[in-house]
């Protein structure tokens, strides 16, 4: 695949050599869609309205305006079917002027007073959080919401499909600033990405906020109407079929769907959205394994199909009503469904020989087919309601319902010869989830630039799970009970919050004080042992965060905070699962929590054409949750949760973005830390210890070409990461698009190439390697490359509007 490699390369190079300078640029775009419109008329008029230069948009809805005077001027914009937008620009001496993405509406004329300084940017640094629009991650289009988390700076996504923050597992998931009880990787695939407006990333949360994730939290900002009326977009998927699958043995199926609608008229705003999409993937492993029992020594390679049939639908509908200027209340749906097969059918040669002299002990070869099936159903009732009592008081108050039905199913065998099935064991299991949230806040304006917020949260949430381990011998005619790997768990989880959030601002400088108390009970019941494992704990979650701007541009910003990492149900339940033929998973009843203490400082460089933004961290964890292996029997692994003693992270990471011209923009985060974990695990004699510095980078470029097309690329790499007992390989995903717009911009058709093949770089693959003085294992997954899919996206009111029919202006108007 040299070809691609130097393609993609092209792509780049071609994307920086695109660049040229300019006076005064903007880009028009329809505000529902966020479609570009071409041959929008573009006037420039000094103080005294005269005019000093028109123009037109281009087909991909830009405009330049050259050799400009700087000075006050009202730049207006015109549109057939829009309302006209008059903007009022101050240009400044032997400067560039990019006003960005401007957007025309349906409604009253704009007046909006701008000093030009910088251009509009795709990202924003507030003081406790940063804010990216999600249309500038084209890669994303006709995915899911974790296609676009996964291409922001600090995050990255590894082999195994999870979320890392700066190299940490735990991130919290927000839903217009809704939690949810459900895993990041859960909810975010449940969000269409044409859904996403905008994403905020929250790396230390202040106190009104749940103190759980490492990672800190992302909040999922959905789109919602601008204007009154009715505005639909729909958005179709195909995917073309696999170029290498593995010699899998079923094709893989990559096609979806989804709609959303906007209706506003006068005080009631309705967002929804309708979602389904199929995105299979051919895979396949490489695995080798070796443990020592005694003076017996058994390997066992493997090689096999790895392949995942995966299918996920949903709905959602948020509705907002406003009674009056000071009250309002909102309303929102969410429901959901998650298929997932998992096939691995792995040919297995083992061979056991003595310690002592080499000799062949045993020799077998034998094929494990298994199915792993995990679904779920998944339902979130979210009320709120706002009150300001007066210009200084005001009440928020909410409660949150969420119930998930899930479930699944392993199937596992051993085959010899061929033919002769000496083993079959199948585990079943039912683990619904019920959870509550209730919040009420307080908020009182001290003076004009200082605020105190305050409240009490209440989280209860439990599951019921039955898991059963089934089992048939060679010669058995029916599936048996294995009592000692079956049984029921019961886990119920409850915190009590009491928080107080300070907010000053001045001239020039930003400050938050937060502290927040939680009382958090667990109590883990195995039914049938009869065996409780209770757990209680009072802590206090500070916060503090700071950012001042300094001249010429330049923002400095620090922040600090406490945060934890509860267990989670998965890894508390401690019933045997047979994952496949090597492993037997379990979890711990009496895991603690991971308690976490954040350290941040960095600046933020805002110049003409972009931003610039750095920053070091540090962090200390107490009792972080790891996933071990040791050895269970010659040929099968225990893998467990447990806690290691301590780990710390420091770093630096730098990003930012830079539009040279008015059609292209590059995207940059980059990651480098230095990671250490320690800590005594199950019955091993030495403490564990590891070390080593990792380095992750995304990197993407947009490029407007002629005649409303646009191409995209994009890349994500995650090098090797250390963990208490091996090591994980690098990853590594290059992308690219290329969209075409019709209609000024109504439609547009897009082509993606996703997990782009380069040469021996190993693309989307990932190696796990894990060890001890009595077993080794490595393992590579090796993932779907070269995937083709098409998008079809239609903003159907603006079509509408386009391919209406001509009417007699002037006959109506005398009729």
């Amino acid at each position: 695949m040299k070809k691609a490699h130097f393609i993609f390369a092209f792509l780049f190079s071609f994307m920086y050599a695109s660049a040229q300078d300019i006076s005064l640029s903007g880009t028009i775009k329809e505000s529902a869609s966020k479609a570009r419109i071409a041959d929008a008329s573009i006037s420039l008029f000094d103080e005294n309205k005269k005019l000093i230069v028109g123009a037109m948009s281009n087909d991909a809805g830009e405009f330049d305006l050259k050799k400009l005077k700087s000075g006050s001027y009202v730049l207006s914009i015109k549109f057939i079917g829009y309302t006209q937008k008059d903007t009022t620009v101050q240009l400044l001496k032997n400067r560039k002027h990019d006003l960005g993405d401007i957007f025309l509406i349906s409604g009253h004329q704009q007046i909006n007073e701008v000093n030009v300084i910088a251009s509009n940017s795709g990202q924003q640094h507030q003081s406790d959080k940063q804010v990216y629009q999600a249309n500038q991650y084209k890669s994303a289009v006709g995915g899911t919401a974790l296609d676009i988390i996964k291409n922001l700076p600090s995050i990255t996504l590894d082999g195994n499909g999870e979320l890392l923050v700066r190299g940490n597992k735990g991130l919290i998931v927000l839903i217009n600033g809704t939690p949810t009880l459900l895993d990041a990787q859960t909810i975010l695939n449940q969000v269409s990405a044409n859904d996403v407006k905008e994403v905020e990333f929250i790396s230390s949360p202040r106190a009104q906020y749940d103190p759980d994730g490492k990672g800190g939290m992302i909040n999922i900002k959905t789109n919602k109407p601008s204007s009154d009326g009715f505005a639909w977009l729909m958005n179709l998927q195909y995917g073309l079929p696999s170029i290498d699958d593995y010699d899998n043995l079923e094709r893989q199926k990559r096609f979806g769907s989804d709609i959303s609608f906007q209706y506003k008229r006068n005080k009631l705003d309705i967002q929804g959205s309708l979602n389904y999409l199929r995105n299979d993937n051919a895979g396949f492993r490489d695995g080798y394994v070796y443990t020592i029992i005694g003076d017996k020594k058994t390997m066992f390679p493997s090689q096999g199909e790895r392949s995942f049939d995966k299918y996920n639908y949903g709905a959602r509908l948020n509705t907002t009503y406003q009674f009056a200027d000071n009250q309002k209340i909102q309303l929102g749906f969410l429901a959901s469904k998650k298929f997932q097969d998992r096939v691995a059918d792995i040919y297995y040669n083992n061979q056991s020989i003595s310690t002592i002299d080499g000799s062949t002990i045993h020799r077998l070869r034998y094929f494990n087919p298994n199915l792993q099936n995990k679904q779920g159903k998944f339902y979130l009732v979210d009320l709120n309601y706002q009150l300001s009592l007066n210009k200084k008081h005001s009440l928020d108050i909410g409660l949150v319902y969420e119930h998930a039905d899930i479930y699944g199913s392993t199937n596992n065998g051993n085959i010899e010869n061929g033919n002769d099935t000496i083993q079959w064991t199948r585990n079943t299991y039912t683990n619904p989830l019920n959870g509550v949230r209730a919040s009420a806040q307080h908020q009182v304006k001290l003076s004009d630039n200082s605020e105190l917020i305050s409240g009490y949260q209440i989280r209860r949430d439990g599951q019921r799970g039955d898991f059963r381990y089934l089992g048939r011998e060679y010669g058995q005619r029916d599936f048996e009970l294995i009592p000692e790997f079956s049984g029921k768990m019961n886990a119920e989880n409850i915190v009590h919050a009491l928080f107080s959030q300070f907010n000053r601002s001045y001239t020039n400088t930003n400050i938050a004080l937060g502290l927040r108390y939680e009382f958090y009970k667990r109590d883990v019941l195995l039914v049938d042992a009869k065996e409780e494992y209770p757990y209680q704990t009072h802590q206090l979650y500070p916060s503090f965060d700071i950012k001042h701007k300094l001249d010429k541009g330049w923002e400095l910003k620090m922040s600090a905070s406490r945060r934890v990492q509860r267990n989670n149900n998965f890894e508390l339940n401690p019933i045997p699962e047979r994952e496949h033929s090597e492993t037997l998973e379990r979890g711990d009843a009496e895991l603690l929590p991971e308690f976490v203490t954040n350290f941040e400082t960095g600046v933020i460089k805002k110049f003409m054409q972009g931003l610039l933004f750095s920053n070091v961290y540090y962090q200390h964890s107490k009792n972080p949750i790891q996933r071990i292996n040791s050895v269970y029997a010659d040929t099968i692994l225990h893998r467990v949760f447990t806690n290691a003693d301590y780990a710390r992270r420091y770093g630096l990471e730098v990003g930012g973005e830079w539009k040279p011209t008015s059609s292209l923009k590059l995207l940059l985060g980059a990651n480098t830390y230095n990671y250490k974990i320690e800590g005594a695990v199950l019955d091993y004699v030495n403490a564990y210890k590891n070390s080593d510095w990792v380095y992750a980078i995304n990197a993407s470029g947009m490029l407007n070409l002629p005649r409303q097309w646009t191409a995209a690329v994009d890349v994500n790499y995650l090098s090797d990461r250390p963990t208490l007992q091996g090591i994980d390989s690098r990853f590594i995903t290059p992308n690219f698009s290329l969209s075409k717009s019709f209609y000024q911009g109504a439609v547009t058709a897009q082509v993606q190439w996703k997990n782009i093949e380069l040469g021996n770089w190993g693309v989307n693959e990932q190696r796990i390697t894990t060890y001890a003085n009595d077993f080794f294992t490595t393992t590579n997954y090796v993932y779907e490359k070269n995937i083709i899919l098409l998008n079809l996206n239609f903003n159907i009111k603006k079509l509408n509007n386009i391919l209406r029919l001509p009417k007699s202006e002037f006959g109506e108007k005398e009729f």
